[in-house]
């Protein structure tokens, strides 16, 4: 069950203790939609999985999911994961964050508030392009965060989100990086930022799958 999504495997592969395993690790989880990636990141061997959702639909079905697979090790959380990482001081293993960074108005704050808390990062994510369709139109916005000049592209949501069937983010609007962009936040940080997989092509947007890494230092600000 949900063994078609790679995106759980790949961050046990490059970020387990253990190559391709979770074995012992305890994962903050942003974004888990319904639950799959939480249930696959268990089966993996995570001691303990804390996931944190924004969307009420999703977080009562992620509810219902723990309770049908028993998953006792995971735990379920209502609320913003940005403002989670700000004012929470807890560290974890890894962080799994899959679907969730080209939904911030400014994705540089989840990234510094991130790399409060882990050394590991899985992380997931459309990117901007200029030169495909998804991101035509769209005005660039320069901005400098912590001494960090950006390119910031305005993604608005519009009336997708009186369909009934977002599941988007909390605001009206997000901003986009584009894929150096990413890296460049990450290096930022102090970690080592690898792709593994890249579809430039994608109707919905390119995205990645990439991993972050550094070395155990504690907190870096």
């Amino acid at each position: 069950m949900f063994s078609a999504d790679r995106r759980p495997s790949i961050a046990a592969q490059y970020l387990g203790l253990v190559p391709g395993s979770l074995h012992g690790m305890n994962i903050l989880e942003l974004g888990p939609l319904e639950g799959a990636h939480t249930y696959q990141l268990a089966k993996l061997g995570a001691d303990r999985i804390l996931s944190i959702e924004a969307n009420s639909e999703a977080f009562l079905k992620c509810l219902i999911v723990k309770e049908i697979l028993r998953t006792p090790r995971c735990r379920f959380l209502l609320g913003d994961c940005l403002k989670f990482l700000q004012i929470n001081r807890d560290r974890f293993d890894m962080i799994f964050c899959s679907g969730i960074l080209y939904h911030m108005e400014n994705p540089f704050e989840l990234i510094k508030a991130i790399a409060q808390h882990t050394d590991r990062v899985f992380l997931w994510t459309h990117y901007y392009d200029p030169d495909v369709p998804s991101g035509a139109g769209r005005k660039p916005k320069v901005v400098n965060c912590d001494g960090l000049e950006l390119i910031l592209y305005e993604h608005i949501y519009g009336e997708t989100t009186n369909s009934g069937q977002f599941w988007g983010g909390t605001m009206p609007s997000a901003s986009w990086l584009e894929k150096a962009g990413i890296q460049r936040c990450f290096e930022h940080f102090g970690y080592q930022f690898s792709v593994h997989e890249d579809n430039p092509t994608q109707e919905a947007g390119p995205w990645i799958t990439a991993t972050a890494l550094r070395q155990p230092t504690g907190a870096h600000g």
